[in-house]
């Protein structure tokens, strides 16, 4: 029955069968029968091979994963052809093809490339930002239940952070974050749109906010879902950092590029600062298929306006069951997510929907302690997590 729900394939399914159920395809699935054949041939050589992970996605628990706001509906075919095609140059340092993306990267967001710096993912130029916040007066305002990359490293090397409550519709408050700021104030951090709630800032107030506050402390814009936002691209801030204001735009490949595994992210800020943090951040390079991935993926223009659809097709499967079940959620969600009022503590609703086959956060953000995010799973993972919330409130 568990299998069932979770529109599984049965344990012995072929890897090529198992890869496309999860919508990687056939360019993954001969990846896989090339790494399988290597370990084979390792092995026959007398070879040690335990150590050889397989080519297949390690899902540990055979539930649905929908807790890590990963994109599963796989990432672009170009950028999958892309990888395969630069397998045997893995050999060489990716330095150069670094400089290729950054040029992308500022024709794109129509800023100078020496305002740019690329990393492994975001995470880097988030922690590698809290750590600037501790150089340059060592305090931060934010907002309640955001992302915790910059807030929680901030803390955790000393800085001192204020978090100000969201709004009555779960929006930034951003008449009280500016209230906050002082002259001493180092950075603010704005999610956009908002993890967990899914909120985006309206564009107009964001850019008026930002213009202002950023005379005072730099303004940090994290954009990890922008693209998944149904104003996009209107919704973007980099002609800020186009313009001069003191602002950091940071955008990374795991969400609507669906590259999580691959960890490529990048940042857009003043070119001094841009200098002084790339040299840390790079730590002496970067993936380079995650690079190669990331160039084919952003000129994969059908692929992402396909892939925004078809996350706001699963969102709205979500936000529909909320509705039927009469749950309290953050309206009007812009990422691949929502984020649900489960009635119950957070931990509970986690281990009643884990024996239902599917993984939700297992933790809150302070003040939301009965609050979950549920992200978006392909068709057959959201009908079976809505078929799991009908049952846990049944």
């Amino acid at each position: 029955m568990k299998r069932e729900m979770q529109n599984l394939p049965p344990v012995d399914s072929s890897r090529r069968k198992w890869l496309k159920t999860v919508g990687i395809g056939a360019g993954a699935a001969a990846l896989s029968a090339c790494v399988d054949s290597g370990v084979k041939e390792l092995s026959a050589a007398g070879m040690q091979t335990e150590h050889f992970p397989s080519a297949t996605p390690n899902l540990n628990d055979g539930l649905i994963r929908l807790s890590s706001n990963e994109n599963a509906f796989g990432p672009s075919k170009k950028a999958v052809e892309a990888m395969q095609g630069e397998l045997l140059n893995l050999c060489r340092y990716s330095d150069a093809t670094v400089n290729v993306l950054v040029k992308k990267i500022a024709a794109q967001e129509g800023v100078s490339e020496d305002q740019i710096i690329v990393t492994n993912g975001s995470s880097p130029i988030l922690f590698g930002y809290a750590d600037w916040i501790t150089k340059n007066g060592n305090k931060l305002v934010t907002s309640m239940a955001t992302y915790e990359g910059v807030p929680r490293g901030a803390e955790f090397m000393g800085a001192d952070v204020t978090y100000v409550p969201l709004d009555a519709n779960m929006d930034f408050d951003l008449d009280a974050i500016e209230a906050a700021v002082t002259n001493d104030t180092t950075a603010v951090y704005i999610c956009n749109p908002n993890n967990p709630t899914g909120r985006a800032v309206d564009a107009a107030k964001l850019t008026a906010f930002a213009k202002r506050v950023s005379q005072k402390a730099q303004v940090f814009i994290d954009e990890a879902y922008i693209e998944m936002s149904d104003a996009y691209p209107s919704n973007v801030q980099s002609k800020l950092a186009a313009d001069g204001y003191n602002v950091v735009i940071c955008r990374t490949f795991s969400k609507i590029h669906a590259m999580a595994g691959q960890r490529l992210g990048y940042a857009i800020m003043p070119a001094d600062q841009a200098k002084q943090m790339g040299r840390m951040l790079r730590m002496g390079g970067v993936n380079y298929l995650g690079l190669v991935a990331g160039m084919a993926s952003m000129e994969d223009l059908e692929n992402l306006n396909t892939m925004r659809s078809r996350v706001g097709t699963e969102r709205a499967k979500l936000t529909a069951a909320a509705e039927a079940l009469g749950r309290p959620y953050a309206k009007n969600p812009q990422g691949n997510f929502i984020y649900m009022d489960t009635g119950m503590p957070h931990d509970e609703f986690a281990t009643k929907m884990r024996a239902l086959g599917v993984k939700v956060v297992g933790r809150t953000w302070p003040g939301y302690d009965t609050w979950s995010r549920i992200s978006v799973g392909t068709p057959e993972e959201t009908d079976a997590c809505v078929n799991a919330l009908k049952a846990v409130y049944a």
